[in-house]
């Protein structure tokens, strides 16, 4: 199972929006990640980097 640590702006603790996530949806400048037991959260940004085998996403999140 690929399960992502989802970032904004960098990959800093600090930083982590959502561990273990299993699907990012985009619609627009909005995305929405949805972790692996079906919690949501969903910020305005766009996706930045996605590093699959690592687990490791950042979106660019103006804030």
């Amino acid at each position: 199972m690929c399960l992502s640590s989802v970032y904004k702006n960098e990959q800093a603790k600090e930083n982590l929006l959502a561990s273990d996530v299993s699907t990012i949806e985009t619609d627009g400048g909005t995305v929405t990640l949805t972790d692996l037991f079906g919690r949501k959260v969903t910020v305005e940004g766009t996706l930045k980097r996605a590093d699959l085998t690592g687990g490791v996403v950042i979106l660019q999140v103006n804030s």
